[in-house]
């Protein structure tokens, strides 16, 4: 048994993060001592032992009593006050837990960038400090905010990204297209790694997987087109609905399933209601992460509309990993990311907002059972570099190194780049 000892901090709810929770468990599994500060829900407690990885919670509401989160539809004033003030306990908290712990790694989980400043305490006892960027804050900053707002925000989002790189030991990312713009602002590349946030198959059990469907769709055995996680404008689903309901006269026997919640789902609700798919559309909340494979296996076409707007074309979707990894044809908007993790023919590729390429897309698909199973197999193929157990070894490999090998950190990241 390794007497490494871990410390995440994420704003996040634990366990519904699924980065959080996959990189935690992966190090609980491999012997490691874990821990992980994070916000509280509703019903939660302040401390659990959750699959081997202790869970430590700090209560932060906002407007109407909601839960920190990560990101959110809140405005950017708000979330800066909520994430300082989670920042301040979380610094707090790690203070104490190590003071009795003595953790060799403290790993922490953007957004903000500054909440790696809350591992000072144990960074100047001895402990290395990882800055994981889930999310690059200037193209973030710089999609949600326009105008002269848009750009200070962007400035001090640099700034802030700048400093908090630079305390940090080591900058984890969660793949290539977020590896780039930190290497141009300045983080150095034996300092900077990667592991692609995968399907871990202890959620996404293997046995669970079933053959996509390849038969002709009826009334009875519909095509069911389906999308889960956050329903928010940058992820498009007004795109896909609006594709939806126009690929209706050649494709009749359609559903459209949405598993998730955010702000735009009275909006999505409104649109099914005007373009007369409402009956046709079924509504999920996001429940516990286990039910997202069933959700997945229900469904037959897995899509991702993303728009295209400098941040969303760097997100690494990890739906896309899912629909691979259970065997479910892909829709996908062409952006940078997608493009990096599957090949031409393992996605059926679209421009991003246009309506017209995803209805042809949905039509194509409905039409061609054999298309279907050819983008299966491929993103099947595709998907074998990317699996969890190759990730999870390589986090364990960073996270035993940062703690006691140091003669192994000079290119760490080398060895630790993401393979797309």
């Amino acid at each position: 048994m390794s007497s490494i000892r871990v410390c995440a901090i994420t704003t996040d709810c634990y366990p519904e993060d699924p980065l959080v929770r996959r990189t935690a468990e992966a190090a609980a599994s491999g012997g490691y001592e874990y821990h992980v500060i994070c916000s509280m829900r509703d019903g939660q407690t302040e401390y659990e032992l959750f699959n081997g990885v202790h869970v430590h919670r700090v209560r932060i509401r906002g407007r109407k009593g909601k839960p920190l989160g990560r990101i959110t539809a809140r405005p950017l004033h708000e979330m800066l006050v909520l994430w300082t003030f989670f920042a301040l306990l979380a610094f707090w908290k790690v203070a104490r837990l190590h003071a009795k712990r003595k953790f060799d790694v403290v790993h922490v989980h953007n957004l903000p960038d500054f909440l790696v400043f809350s591992a000072f305490i144990p960074k100047i006892l001895g402990a290395r400090v990882i800055l994981e960027v889930q999310d690059v804050a200037p193209e973030l900053m710089a999609a949600k905010a326009k105008g002269v707002f848009g750009e200070i925000a962007v400035t001090l989002a640099k700034w802030q990204e700048r400093v908090s790189t630079v305390f940090a030991d080591h900058v984890l990312t969660v793949g290539w297209p977020f590896e780039q713009p930190l290497l141009k602002r300045g983080v150095p590349r034996e300092k900077l790694s990667s592991v692609l946030n995968s399907a871990d198959p202890k959620i996404f059990p293997e046995q669970k997987r079933s053959a996509p469907f390849l038969g002709e769709a009826t009334a009875e055995r519909p095509i069911i087109l389906m999308y889960h996680g956050t329903l928010a404008e940058r992820h498009g689903l007004d795109i896909a609905m609006r594709a939806f309901a126009k690929a209706r006269t050649a494709a009749p026997h359609l559903r459209l399933h949405l598993h998730g919640g955010g702000e735009e789902v009275p909006r999505l609700r409104r649109l099914a209601e005007t373009l007369d798919v409402a009956d046709r559309v079924t509504f999920s909340p996001l429940g516990p992460l286990e039910k997202v494979a069933d959700f997945i296996v229900q469904g037959d076409i897995g899509i991702i509309p993303y728009r295209s707007d400098g941040f969303m074309d760097m997100v690494l979707p990890t739906k896309s990993y899912e629909f691979a990894w259970m065997r479910r044809p892909m829709i996908a908007s062409s952006t940078l990311a997608i493009r990096s993790l599957f090949r031409r023919g393992s996605v059926r590729l679209c421009e991003p907002s246009n309506v017209d390429s995803f209805a042809e897309a949905i039509i194509d698909l409905y039409q061609d059972p054999q298309k279907r199973a050819q983008l299966v197999a491929c993103a099947a193929e595709d998907y074998e570099q990317y699996r969890w157990e190759i990730m999870a070894e390589r986090y364990c490999q960073l996270i035993a190194s940062l703690a006691g090998k140091g003669a192994q950190q000079k290119g760490l990241g080398k060895a630790l780049r993401s393979t797309a």
